[in-house]
């Protein structure tokens, strides 16, 4: 297991934090886990992630290891064709998301996780507290907003539920 911190400065002409250093770094890693710490340092906001992984090494034909180009789709093998809808709504939740928080996807939950809860389909905080991945944190700072998702029968959107 190995561990990499990556501090990321926000970007006014993003109006956001430009995730690609952690995106370019990751793409070739079984990431573990990812911690984000914010702060700000002289009125700039920094968001720093702290990402816990294993290598991922393939055999080549001559006998040499390399890392491979293709992305974990592990996830779909949690998902049942009839979880999918909601897998989806919650895809597109978390894109919402995250656009407002100014951070990428998997920082609020990757797909995995997100998998996981659509599988599951938590009707309580406590439910959702015990899919893997998803702690105390993110349900005090998601799980209104998921359980009104995993509830809703309308088509209002989550955020607009949860206010």
């Amino acid at each position: 297991m190995l561990a990499r911190i990556i501090t990321l400065r926000f970007s006014v002409a993003l109006d956001g934090f430009d995730d690609r250093p952690l995106t370019e770094f990751i793409k070739d890693k079984s990431v573990i886990s990812l911690r984000e710490y914010f702060f700000v340092r002289n009125e700039t906001p920094y968001l720093t992630v702290v990402v816990i992984y294993e290598p991922v090494l393939e055999e080549t034909a001559g006998g040499g290891l390399v890392a491979p180009r293709q992305r974990d789709e592990s996830w779909r093998a949690l998902l049942s064709d009839a979880d999918m809808p909601l897998f989806d709504s919650l895809r597109s939740w978390r894109g919402e998301r995250c656009k407002k928080e100014g951070v990428p996807p998997y920082v609020i939950c990757n797909n995995k996780v997100l998998a996981r809860i659509a599988a599951a389909c938590p009707q309580t905080l406590s439910g959702l507290m015990r899919i893997e991945g998803f702690g105390k944190g993110k349900a005090e700072k998601y799980g209104k907003a998921l359980l009104a998702l995993l509830q809703r029968d309308d088509g209002a959107s989550a955020d607009e539920q949860e206010q």
